[in-house]
C-alpha cells in the first residue's frame, strides 16, 4: 500500500515534467504505417477489472492485424488475465515499484524494450506517466494514448483519445483503435473470459460435493482488493442480507468468494450468516472460482474485478456503487442490476484513487432492504409485475 502511494507521488511530481521535457526533445510528427504493421506493443499495468474490459479491444486489434505480434506489458496485478488472453502473443511482466529503489532496473528494462521495433504502441493506462515515458523511449513508428484531465501524459503520443468520466471504460478502450483506422462495431464490444475443461470439471465436482444441483445459489463477493476498501459494503450488511435470503427460501445457498487478503472478512460474513453458507475465499485459483460464479443464479458485489468477470461469463450481477460511477465502471451487460448510493455526492471516483472525501460514507446509503428486493425481483419476477 505504501509502495503504491510512493509510486504515485513520484509518477506525478517527477513524471509530469519528465514527460513534457521528453515530448519537447523527442517528439516528431509521425504517421501510421498501416500497410506494414508487424509488431504492436500494449502497455497496461493494472488492474484485473481494467484488463477484463480491455479484452474486446485486444480481440478487435488482432482481428484487424491478424499477422501482427502483440506484446503486452503488465505487472503482477493483471498478469494472470494477460497470460490467458489468446489475442496476446507475448507477455512482459514488470515491477514498477522496484524502479524507485533501483532506477538502474528501469534503464535495463528500457534497453531490453528497445531491442524490438514496434510499428504501433498503445498505452491503455488512464493516468500513469511512466507509461508515456516508456512509450517515448521505445522504438516505434506511431503511438496512441489517453488525454486524461490534469494527468499531463498525452504529450508523449502521436495520436490521443480524450478520456472522459461518462463513457464506459470498455468503449473508451476501444476508442484507442480509431486512430489506426479501425471502425468499431457492436460485435466488437462483446466481453469474454477464458475457462478450460479443468475449470468446468472443478465447478461440476464442487456442485456435486456440496449438493447444489437443485439449489438456488447466490454468490456474495464482499471484497474490493487492497486499494478498494472505500468501495466495500459493510460486513454487517452482507450478514444481514445473507440471513434474510436463507430465511426467505430454504432452497437458497450462499456462496462467498474472495481473494486471500479478503479471507478474514469473508470468514466473518460466513460465520455471521451461519446455515446454508459456503465460504471459498482464498481457497482456489481465480479461474476455478470464476467457473463457480458462472453456475450461480446471481452475484452481489461492489465495483471490483469480479463484477466484470461475472459479466463475461453471463452471470446476473447486482453491482453496488457508491464512489464509483456505474455509467463508467458498471457491469457491461443489459441484464445487470446497477444499485447506486443515494448520497448527494455519489459518485465521486474517476481514476480509482481520487475519492471526494477521506472516509467515504456513500456505501452505507445502500440499504439491505433495497438489495434484498432487487434479488427477490430477479428470483421471482412474476411477483413484481411491471406497471405500464
Amino acid at each position: 500500500m505504501k509502495r503504491r502511494a510512493l509510486f504515485r507521488i513520484f509518477d506525478k511530481y517527477l513524471g509530469i515534467p519528465i514527460v513534457i521535457i521528453m515530448a519537447i526533445l523527442l517528439k516528431r510528427k509521425r504517421r501510421l504505417p498501416i500497410e506494414n504493421v508487424k509488431k504492436i506493443l500494449i502497455i497496461k499495468l493494472a488492474a484485473i477489472g481494467d484488463s477484463i474490459l480491455l479484452i474486446p479491444m485486444l480481440r478487435t486489434l488482432k482481428k484487424s492485424f491478424p499477422r501482427s505480434e502483440i506484446t503486452f506489458i503488465c505487472t503482477k496485478i493483471n498478469y494472470a488475465v494477460a497470460k490467458k488472453t489468446p489475442y496476446i502473443d507475448k507477455v512482459v511482466e514488470i515491477d514498477v515499484h522496484s524502479y524507485l529503489r533501483s532506477p538502474l532496473k528501469f534503464f535495463k528494462f528500457i534497453k531490453d524494450l528497445r531491442r524490438d521495433k514496434y510499428e504501433v504502441i498503445i498505452d491503455a493506462g488512464q493516468w500513469e506517466r511512466i507509461n508515456a515515458i516508456m512509450t517515448m523511449l521505445a522504438r516505434s513508428d506511431f503511438s496512441v494514448g489517453f488525454k486524461t484531465e490534469r494527468q499531463m501524459k498525452h504529450y508523449g503520443y502521436d495520436s490521443i483519445i480524450t478520456h472522459t468520466r461518462t463513457k464506459h471504460e470498455l468503449e473508451t478502450f476501444l476508442d484507442l483503435l480509431v486512430p489506426l483506422g479501425i471502425n468499431i462495431t457492436e460485435e466488437d464490444k462483446k466481453l469474454e473470459y477464458f475457462l478450460n475443461d479443468e475449470d468446468f470439471n472443478f465447478a461440476h465436482s464442487f456442485w456435486f460435493k456440496h449438493e447444489l444441483e437443485d439449489k438456488t445459489v447466490i454468490c456474495l463477493h464482499p471484497g474490493c482488493g487492497e486499494n478498494g476498501r472505500p468501495r466495500e459494503w459493510a460486513v454487517e450488511n452482507y450478514i444481514s442480507l445473507g440471513k434474510r435470503l436463507v430465511d426467505y427460501d430454504e432452497n437458497i445457498r450462499i456462496l462467498i468468494t474472495g481473494a486471500q487478503l479478503e479471507e478474514d472478512r469473508c470468514k466473518e460474513i460466513a460465520a455471521g450468516i451461519g446455515r446454508n453458507t459456503i465460504n471459498t475465499a482464498g481457497q482456489f485459483p481465480l479461474d476455478n472460482v470464476v467457473a463457480l460464479v458462472k453456475k450461480v443464479k446471481l452475484i452481489v458485489c461492489s465495483n471490483t474485478g469480479m463484477l466484470h468477470i461475472a459479466s463475461c461469463v453471463g452471470t446476473k450481477t447486482m453491482g453496488l456503487h457508491g464512489p464509483t460511477n456505474p455509467a463508467k465502471w458498471g457491469s457491461y451487460n443489459k441484464n445487470a442490476v446497477l444499485i447506486q448510493s443515494d448520497k448527494f455526492c455519489s459518485p465521486c471516483l474517476y481514476l480509482g484513487r481520487d475519492y471526494g472525501c477521506q472516509a467515504p460514507q456513500c456505501m452505507a446509503h445502500i440499504s439491505v432492504d433495497d438489495v434484498f428486493i432487487y434479488i427477490r425481483k430477479a428470483l421471482d419476477p412474476e411477483l413484481f409485475p411491471v406497471m405500464g
